[in-house]
């Protein structure tokens, strides 16, 4: 999603470009105006394949490592992991599915790789010592991308590993190795059913190819610099039926004011956020914003209290709310507090959180504490000179 890719766009602009008042470029419309029936449309709209869909069948240029399975054999459950050797967790994830294919291989289960680089490109990392042993299926390649366009195209996915998941011609689920072996202990149990699953896979689908095409046009407008195109996307993106989609708007929406000069607008946005918002991660993610390079001044006073919003609203449980608080708290110089934020934050994390934790932590200790200068010495007061002795009068 757009969470992290183009609030860090933004930011780099502003690191790369200090603020400074431009005179307003002509108007581009954005993609499809705000409230219009194109956003009804894209919002509706579903992949061509998905749950329950017939299974194409993979048109492979080359296959190594194995023999080529029977697609057409409708007893045999098939796991088919789209994956790239340059993609570290697409890359990592082999091992794991291999343990997989064997763990389940007695069960009329046939796992296969599915990769777009041709044979000779990936033939050195599966004979390396890593590798070798490890990785204990059949892999299709498929340098044309056919396949590629079959599968990965037709259901909107953009991300690797994807799995898909099918038998007797038919596609049971899309998702990640993660979430892998719970499917297939579940299919093999005779308790997967696409009801309910297939419509909400399909609404994530959409909505990842609509924040797609909020990037590209921002992206756009970008290398031009045109702020107030931008936000004519931003407009749009913030209608979105997607409540986290729409949120990215709102956000975004400040780093774009504050790049184009528009300091009070871009402060007054943040104001509105913090007040009207129920969702600790729009606070956090404010007092971030407000603490970082893209505002060449901060006010503590007010990213403290986004800060302190989303601590409440996270009821005090949630780590990245702490970890929000520490930016303040270190762009204000107080590295003591700061590090005792993460501490806290650190005790609260999930195992995904903890690296970005952890890392914050050694990046502050390394971090030399801010010298506060002394106070001026006053000038020592000018000796006043004794006054003249007179001397006593003569005694008469």
């Amino acid at each position: 999603m757009l969470q992290l890719s183009l609030l860090t766009l933004t930011c780099i602009l502003a690191q790369a470009t200090p603020p400074q008042v431009v005179p307003p470029p002509p108007v581009v419309p954005p993609p499809s105006g705000p409230g219009d029936e194109s956003q009804t449309k894209r919002s509706a709209a579903r992949p061509p394949l998905s749950f329950d869909s017939p299974l194409p069948i993979p048109d492979v240029a080359e296959w190594i490592n194995g023999a080529p399975p029977e697609f057409t054999d409708r007893q045999t459950l098939f796991v088919i992991v789209f994956w790239a050797s340059n993609i570290t967790p697409a890359r990592e994830a082999l091992p794991r599915i291999s343990r997989i294919a064997d763990a389940y291989k007695d069960r009329g289960v046939v796992v296969v790789g599915m990769t777009a680089e041709p044979a000779e490109g990936i033939r050195p990392l599966l004979e390396s010592s890593a590798y070798k042993e490890s990785v204990r299926f059949a892999i299709g390649c498929d340098p044309d991308r056919s396949t590629y366009k079959q599968f990965m195209n037709a259901s909107w996915q953009t991300s690797l590993p994807t799995v898909f998941l099918a038998k007797a011609g038919r596609v049971l689920w899309i998702g990640t190795p993660h979430e892998l072996e719970k499917v297939l202990t579940a299919v093999l149990n005779g308790t997967w059913t696409v009801q309910g699953r297939k419509e909400s896979h399909e609404r994530d689908a959409a909505t990842i190819m609509r924040a797609e095409a909020f990037e590209e046009a921002l992206n756009v407008f970008v290398d031009r610099r045109d702020w107030d195109g931008m936000l004519l996307v931003l407009g749009e993106m913030e209608l979105d039926s997607d409540a986290s989609l729409a949120r990215e708007g709102r956000l975004l929406r400040v780093g774009v004011l504050q790049q184009a000069g528009r300091t009070s607008e871009a402060l007054q946005t943040c104001d509105a956020l913090v007040e009207s918002t129920k969702d600790w991660m729009v606070a956090a993610e404010v007092a971030r914003m407000l603490s970082s390079p893209l505002f060449v001044t901060t006010d503590t006073s007010r990213s403290t209290l986004a800060a302190l919003k989303g601590i409440a609203l996270s009821k005090q449980k949630q780590a990245m709310a702490y970890e929000a608080l520490s930016h303040v708290q270190a762009r204000a110089g107080q590295r003591d507090l700061a590090l005792r934020s993460l501490e806290r934050a650190l005790s609260l994390a999930l195992p995904d959180e903890r690296d970005v934790i952890q890392e914050r932590i050694e990046l502050l200790k390394a971090t030399p504490e801010p010298v506060v200068p002394a106070p001026p010495v006053a000038p020592a007061p000018p000796v006043v000179p004794a006054p003249p002795v007179v001397p006593a009068p003569p005694v008469k």
